[in-house]
């Protein structure tokens, strides 16, 4: 019998809510539900992506786990233990052990800063070394993601956009993290450019059991770089399943509708083409029953009225749908 990988991060029905208030008085007018009891987890060494359209609740998602906000409800867990049980200590040994890499590198990196300094100052905040090891590590750090060492003494604006990427790359390297957030990694980057970033970061997941959760729109990354996938709708996960089989069988008519406007493999593919009509409801006001079903194409009666259950329809593949009791 084999060994139960152990999930890096886990998530237990977690939601965020925040109050809504308007006029000089900032009198409460509502609840917006950003996130609405989602539960998920990524085993070390994983990608697990995130996909859905703006408000849908991925960036909430990753800064809960980034322990940059804190759960309304629920629980998030880093190796089996709950963050809002944490030590001192215990916090700061968790902000060495979780990275980010954001869209833009152009913002995310200090101008003024020079990329020595820029990638080791996780390292310096978090960690006790000597200037002999610091530079030692930061000349390690630009090798590993296919830089040079004297890249280290130049500044930002003197790097493409894709070396910049790389540079972020490596300073969320440096305390030798679990768990990276790649939110939106490769979206300013040149189409051309972009397969060489993914490529690295598969690399380094492959050499240092790295564990990923990328937030993207764009599917044809999420499937290549995925090994679990999570669909969110108005703060709720209406699909999950392995990257290849969500794919291959979508389940759910949102994830159908995200996937037939995306691109697809090959020129040749043939698909359905869904288009949904209306808007995204408000999260302040969401509909009752199936948040989806005021876009739905296969809408039934009970949609309106019932919350459908989130069930798995085949082994390791769940969905939230009425089309599936």
């Amino acid at each position: 019998m084999s060994e139960a990988i152990t999930p890096v991060i886990e998530l237990s029905e977690v939601r965020q809510y925040y109050q809504v208030g308007r006029g000089l008085l900032r009198r409460n007018t509502g609840i917006v539900k950003a996130v609405d009891g989602i539960s998920l987890s990524i085993p070390e060494g994983t990608t697990y992506g995130l996909v859905g359209e703006s408000g849908s609740g991925k960036t909430t998602t990753a800064r809960m786990i980034l322990m940059v906000e804190s759960p309304t409800e629920g629980q998030v867990k880093y190796m089996g233990q709950s963050l809002s049980d944490f030590s001192n200590s215990e916090r700061r040994a968790f902000q060495s052990s979780i990275a980010a890499v954001f869209q833009d590198p152009w913002s995310s990196l200090n101008p003024r800063m020079k990329v020595g300094s820029i990638v080791s100052e996780p390292l310096t905040t978090h960690q006790d070394v000597s200037k002999s090891e610091r530079n030692d590590r930061i000349t390690e750090l630009l090798e590993v993601v296919g830089l040079h060492a004297n890249h280290a003494e130049r500044y930002p604006h003197e790097f493409s956009g894709g070396q910049r990427q790389r540079i972020a790359i490596a300073r969320a390297l440096s305390t030798q993290p679990k768990l990276i957030v790649l939110d939106e990694p490769v979206s300013a980057l040149d189409v051309s450019i972009r397969a060489q970033i993914l490529n690295l970061l598969k690399q380094l997941q492959n050499n240092q059991n790295l564990s990923y959760l990328l937030i993207a729109h764009d599917l044809a990354t999420v499937r290549y770089m995925c090994h679990k996938v999570g669909v969110l709708y108005l703060g709720r996960l209406v699909e999950e399943g392995s990257s290849q089989q969500l794919f291959a069988e979508p389940k759910h008519p949102y994830t159908r509708a995200l996937i037939s406007a995306s691109l697809p493999s090959h020129p040749k593919d043939q698909r359905e083409e869904i288009v949904l009509e209306g808007e995204i409801p408000s999260p302040l006001n969401p509909p009752n029953g199936c948040y989806f079903h005021t876009r739905c194409p296969n809408v039934m009666d009970k949609c309106s009225q019932e919350t459908p259950e989130y069930l798995e329809v085949i082994p390791g593949h769940q969905v939230s749908c009425h089309l599936y009791p």
